[in-house]
């Protein structure tokens, strides 16, 4: 039963929608399925083929899998309320779930490219968190960005350190992973590491962010920039199944998790505290038709990124790519949708029932 879903692995990489998959799926709180398949690169040469210790960029994965699990921790200890204010009338619990009022997506990487500034980080944040509002906090759910950059920031003065050792001290150090941001400063680098876009001014970027603003931000946002390999991002998907069945996991407690799985921070809306559900339009959602409407979440990465969650069953779908290699043009959206359709079904049927 578990030969189609690795076959939609293999053509995947085959018709080019990516040079690199990993495959991670799990069935009543443990792992039942890993496959991997690939290369790290296909221009300028050929890459090495991937294993499972190579490492992805997972782009908007970096939400939950970071920043809301950073605020969850942080709310388990006490250290942030997550509705008190934390400017213009908006709250961390408006920042978790889209509905602060922020515009969905600004292009400050070319200011901060143009200027340079001696300190990106900050700079990044302070255009992001006094960029004008397009509507009252709480009002309406648009997923932004902006929210997450201003978000990040939010953390740091909560948690009292930067993101990237929150990151490390709060969620992969207590949950085992090896998982981290990758601050441009550094001189360590993701190896091996599955490369991304090949771009006119940054070249082909490999164990850099790909998401332009994160980079010109220095390389840690609470948008994006954290990299990890399949384990990491599947062993996190196991803790929260764990956390969302009533267990508490790595200094979280689980009456927090459940309800930034469950709350949302306006009407209407599919998105949750850190993470999204399901549509229940046919033909639409990228967990497919087959998985569960109702009690589920998960999220997606630009770089082809995604995690899906199902507490009741203890399941988890982690399907990492790098979807926008050598370029996000062309027929790579509509080809990821597709794939991450397919295995979801695939997954499903695998594990019926």
């Amino acid at each position: 039963m578990a030969e189609p879903v690795r076959q939609l692995v293999d053509d995947a990489v085959a018709r080019g929608t990516c040079s690199a998959a990993a495959l991670a799926i799990g069935d009543g709180g443990r792992e039942v399925l890993t496959h991997v398949n690939g290369t790290t690169r296909t221009v300028p040469t050929p890459g090495e083929p991937i294993d499972g210790g190579a490492w992805f960029d997972l782009a908007s994965v970096t939400k939950p899998m970071a920043t809301a699990a950073i605020a969850m921790a942080l709310v388990s200890r006490r250290a942030l309320d997550p509705d008190a204010e934390v400017d213009r009338g908006f709250t961390a619990r408006h920042l978790l779930g889209h509905a602060a009022g922020f515009p969905a997506h600004v292009k400050f990487f070319e200011q901060l490219w143009a200027e340079a500034p001696a300190d990106p980080r900050r700079k990044l944040v302070e255009l992001a968190s006094t960029t004008a509002l397009d509507r009252r906090p709480g009002e309406a759910a648009v997923y932004s960005d902006l929210g997450y950059i201003t978000l990040g920031a939010a953390l740091e003065r909560a948690g009292g350190a930067p993101l990237e050792a929150l990151f490390r001290d709060l969620v992969a150090g207590p949950l085992g992973l090896a998982a981290r941001f990758v601050p441009l400063r550094e001189a360590w680098r993701p190896s091996p590491v599955v490369a991304t876009e090949l771009c006119a001014r940054r070249g082909l970027v490999s164990g850099e962010v790909h998401d332009e603003n994160a980079h010109a931000g220095g390389g840690v946002a609470g948008h994006a920039g954290v990299f990890a390999p399949l384990a990491d991002v599947s062993a996190f998907g196991a803790a929260m199944v764990a956390l969302l069945r009533g267990q508490d996991v790595g200094g979280i407690d689980a009456a927090v998790a459940i309800r930034f799985a469950t709350m949302s921070a306006a009407p209407d809306t599919s998105w949750r505290l850190g993470w999204d559900t399901p549509s229940t339009t046919p033909g639409v959602s990228h967990a497919g038709e087959r998985w569960p409407r109702t009690g589920t979440i998960g999220h997606l990465g630009f770089t082809g990124t995604s995690l899906w969650l199902d507490p009741e069953r203890g399941r988890w779908v982690a399907l990492l790519t790098n979807r926008v290699h050598p370029s996000r043009d062309g027929a790579r959206a509509a080809a990821i949708k597709d794939l991450r359709r397919s295995v979801m079904d695939a997954a499903v049927e695998m594990l019926a029932p």
